[in-house]
């Protein structure tokens, strides 16, 4: 639980805060006092005054003794404000609110769980990369708090390092209540997966994330890994090609979108067990899963007669190579010559006047699978995201290019 009026290292906090003494606080905890929630109840109720003699009673019972003014006062303050955070978390849940903003979580929440996942997870050390971002924490907690799984793609798992560099505001337009107010907005931040030892550390991140929400412990989380990355070095038979780092990414995000269906709850069971992370291991032998990971066979080349004339664009023999000799002709195929096209790419540009080289698939009218965390005039591990046609280079597919 990651809310303010659920958590006690919250309450511990704010208890230390406002200056209530260590003998009243540990007489708290012992009296089952120990979040904020508890205390909004434990002397009179929410939207109702407190008296000087309902404290001194409830102190008196807890402390075995007469309180202190000073002790009377410190414990009204503190349950004011329990009982007014607990009427506005009761209040946000009831009313229309974005469920696509995760809450923000207590930095007394968040230090003391992260401190406990390095004392317990000692073999990770969570700094630098494998430290994962509070936006990915966040996400993590919010499917904890909905009961609802959601699938957090490796390149969204930022690390804590990048979003304190990159982290940046924007003012959009948001419908909240009924009307449209301008927000500030943080910027989706994403990270690169286009080499394993990158998505490793995204898995790691995510991970440490799902563990931080009590969703899928970190051992879990090892086996899945080792899974996916066993088929990248597995002996692929001949003629076949070992699968991909897309491939891995497509298989985690199908096994993710089947556990949607079948788990019901995300919340760890009072035995101590997780059913995400027991679900997410038994797909394992789910030949639907598996077969995302299976070898690609290679294309199959054709071989041009050295003779024959190489068509232009549009299927007419190029200008420049009639009346040449096979070997003429092959001049310029090397560095500067353009890589295997598809058919319908023929004659566009295959990379900018920079020299960097443009997705073929984002051309083309079944576009680039990494559409999805990729916008246009970004580069994804196949290219830039722009027009091939010859000149444009504007942030759109060849597909929309208006002639």
């Amino acid at each position: 639980m990651a809310n303010l009026i659920d958590s006690e290292a919250h309450f511990q906090s704010r208890a230390l805060e406002v200056g209530m003494s260590d003998g009243v606080r540990q007489s708290l905890r012992d009296g089952g006092v120990r979040t904020m929630s508890h205390l909004a109840f434990a002397i009179g109720q929410p939207n109702q005054p407190l008296t000087n003699d309902e404290v001194g009673a409830f102190l008196r019972t807890l402390l075995s003794r007469e309180a202190t003014l000073q002790e009377v006062a410190l414990i009204k303050r503190i349950t004011f404000e329990a009982q007014t955070d607990l009427v506005a978390f009761l209040r946000q849940g009831v009313e229309q609110q974005d469920d696509t903003l995760p809450k923000k979580i207590p930095f007394a929440e968040r230090q003391t769980r992260m401190d406990a996942l390095k004392t317990r997870l000692t073999g990770v050390a969570i700094k630098g990369e494998l430290e994962p971002a509070h936006v990915v924490l966040e996400r993590a907690c919010q499917m904890y708090d909905q009961n609802i799984i959601k699938y957090l793609e490796p390149s969204v798992c930022i690390s804590r390092t990048y979003e304190i560099q990159g982290s940046k505001q924007t003012r959009e337009l948001a419908f909240e209540k009924g009307t449209i107010v301008l927000k500030n907005q943080d910027e989706k931040l994403s990270t690169v997966t286009d080499s394993e030892l990158k998505l490793h550390f995204a898995f790691t991140r995510r991970a440490i994330a799902l563990e931080f929400a009590r969703i899928m412990s970190f051992d879990q989380r090892n086996e899945w890994e080792t899974f996916l990355v066993e088929a990248l070095h597995r002996e692929s038979p001949p003629g076949y090609n070992k699968p991909s780092l897309a491939q891995v990414i497509q298989c985690d995000r199908a096994a993710w979108a089947r556990l949607a269906s079948t788990v019901h709850s995300v919340k760890q069971l009072i035995d101590g067990r997780f059913p995400v992370g027991e679900a997410l291991l038994a797909l394992r032998a789910d030949p639907n899963i598996t077969l995302y990971l299976a070898p690609v066979a290679k294309p199959v080349q054709i071989e041009r007669p050295r003779d024959f004339p190489r068509p232009g664009p549009y299927g007419q023999q190029s200008e420049k190579g009639k009346g040449k000799k096979g070997k003429e002709r092959g001049k310029g195929k090397g560095k500067g010559g353009a890589p295997p096209m598809p058919r319908q790419l023929i004659g566009k540009w295959h990379k900018t006047p920079q020299g960097e080289p443009l997705c073929f698939a984002y051309n083309t009218v079944d576009g680039c699978p990494n559409s999805t965390t990729v916008k246009p005039g970004e580069r994804c591990s196949r290219g830039w995201h722009l027009c091939m046609e010859p000149k444009c280079q504007a942030k759109h597919s060849l597909t929309e290019h208006k002639h």
